[in-house]
């Protein structure tokens, strides 16, 4: 059943809601219901503990309504740090900063978020922190561990985004025996386990990237540039999405606060925020990967590492064929995350050619039953965006799904996959796949510590396919699994050529990372 929508903004989440509560949900309502951001001093005092707080408060603005953050004294700086944030970013309700001790309405709280380790068993309490690459989430009624020292804002990612999961569980009403609510759950990205038996490594200090590209500026894509703003990274990024931000972005992208972004391009206006002058340097692209792999600046650089956010397999084709070093595609459906490797230095595992496979021509058929198309849109080629022409061609009762889906800069295989999920009762809102920003978020932080461990923990145990099966049931159901990589794919078929030139791009990059190290050491001469 559907529900009337006010906001295009809210149209994801509440379809996320009501894929698992089967029922119609009154938007007005459940944005009326009060949450509560909080902290413990001593964890805000780390690192962790900051990110924890900032990074569940970007997520909580967009799925809940009155939002009051409370902050305990002392904490200097950072309370302006979040002052700033609250009044900066975008939001479906209203946010409001108090300190400790201003009269709150705790017991009228809906749901309660603390960043610490404490649980009120008296209120709708959920609690989370991170030390090291371990996220921890418990909404009673039990305790988490004090510890939060070893900074990483990785796991930090990932304990706002489950903590957010529980905040919405109790918002907007999901079942407790389709999700209940998790006690004293903890998730190594390092481990990819939800029984860690270490912290994990330290990060180093400061990190270097290969020239890296970065492809999909949307959900993962604004999780992936949050966490790249919040290491300390130098090199060279580039973004390239061939789609413009859209007010429907607003509900799930968290780094999407600036509404003068809407109808601009994704990649650019992510680029230009992430771009530090003395750190990581940036620039975006609006186009294909396909017709980007060949352009002026992505040719001018020696690729060596690419991060996926997409929801489309010819794109992550063409994303493959630029044959880096390391591959790290993040995936998302309504309520779980994912993430596929491929690394040069693991020839066993599939690439995404070989993960993911295109649709045959033979089921032309069934795609055009899915989706309305005719069978003659369907022939001239997949990887292409929809057309009017294919509109007008298409059957009468598919044809303003369809054109909601052009409005979008979908291709032809995107609305081909979009149309399949429907098909399986996971479409509540016309023109736009069920979605909510924590989600998002724990893929991106799922594809950065992969990225990061293949960088400079290469000796770490290989995993060429995670899924976190629902973030609503939790870390627990999670499955990771290897796929043989195809002997007949051109990774295979190829290797010795696309090794060659991984090491060439590897050697080019040393070599401009160390002109450009001298170049920042030289004195500096004033005439």
């Amino acid at each position: 059943m559907t529900a009337a929508h006010n906001d295009i903004a809210s149209s994801r989440p509440i379809g996320v809601a009501q894929v698992l509560g089967g029922v119609a949900l009154d938007e007005a309502t459940v944005f009326s219901r009060p949450v509560v951001l909080t902290g413990e001093h001593t964890t805000l005092l780390t690192r962790n503990g900051q990110w924890c707080l900032l990074d569940s408060l970007r997520l909580l603005s967009r799925i809940v309504g009155p939002l009051t953050v409370v902050l305990p004294a002392g904490l200097g700086e950072f309370e302006e740090e979040v002052q700033r944030l609250a009044k900066s970013l975008w939001t479906r309700g209203s946010v409001f900063v108090v300190s400790e001790g201003t009269p709150v309405a705790w017991s009228s709280a809906t749901a309660i978020l603390n960043v610490g380790a404490r649980i009120d068993a008296s209120l709708p309490w959920s609690s989370i922190n991170s030390n090291g690459w371990v996220a921890r989430v418990s909404s009673g009624p039990t305790s988490l561990p004090m510890d939060s020292e070893q900074s990483n804002p990785l796991a930090a990612l990932m304990a706002a985004s489950l903590g957010a999961t529980e905040v919405f569980k109790r918002v907007y009403g999901i079942p407790r025996d389709t999700a209940p609510l998790l006690d004293a759950t903890q998730f190594s990205l390092f481990e990819l386990s939800a029984a860690p038996t270490t912290l994990g490594p330290s990060l180093p200090p400061s990190l270097t990237l290969p020239d890296t590209v970065m492809v999909g500026g949307g959900a993962i894509g604004n999780g992936i540039a949050l966490l790249l703003s919040q290491l300390a990274l130098r090199g060279r990024l580039h973004i390239i999405d061939k789609q413009t931000f859209q007010r429907e972005n607003l509900g799930t992208c968290v780094v999407l606060d600036d509404i003068s972004w809407i109808g601009f391009s994704k990649a650019t206006q992510l680029a230009g925020w992430l771009d530090r002058p003395d750190g990581l340097r940036c620039t975006g692209e609006e186009a294909f990967v396909e017709d980007a792999r060949s352009g002026t600046t992505v040719r001018s650089m020696a690729v060596d590492l690419v991060l996926n956010g997409l929801d489309d397999i010819g794109a992550r084709h063409d994303a493959q064929r630029l044959w880096p070093s390391v591959l790290v595609d993040g995936g998302i459906n309504a309520v779980g995350a994912a993430v596929t490797t491929q690394r040069l230095d693991h020839p066993e595992g599939a690439c995404m050619i070989c993960s993911f496979r295109a649709p045959k021509v033979d089921e032309r058929t069934l795609q055009s039953r899915a989706t309305g198309l005719s069978v003659e849109s369907l022939s001239i080629g997949l990887n292409r965006q929809l057309t009017e022409q294919d509109v007008l061609q298409a059957h009468e009762t598919q044809r303003d799904w369809l054109r909601s889906q052009m409005a979008q800069g979908k291709t032809i295989c995107a609305a081909i996959t979009e149309a399949q999920t429907r098909a399986l009762g996971m479409n509540t809102v016309v023109g736009f796949s069920p979605s909510v920003p924590f989600v998002a978020t724990a893929s991106a932080a799922l594809v950065v510590a992969q990225a990061l461990k293949a960088l400079f923990f290469p000796s770490s145990e290989f995993a060429q396919r995670f899924q976190m099966e629902s973030l609503f049931i939790g870390p627990e159901a999670s499955v990771g699994v290897l796929t043989h990589a195809d002997l007949s794919c051109e990774c295979v078929v190829h290797r010795r050529l696309i090794e060659k030139v991984a090491a060439d791009r590897r050697r080019a990059g040393a070599t401009a990372e160390a002109l450009d190290a001298g170049a920042r050491s030289a004195p500096q001469r004033h005439g």
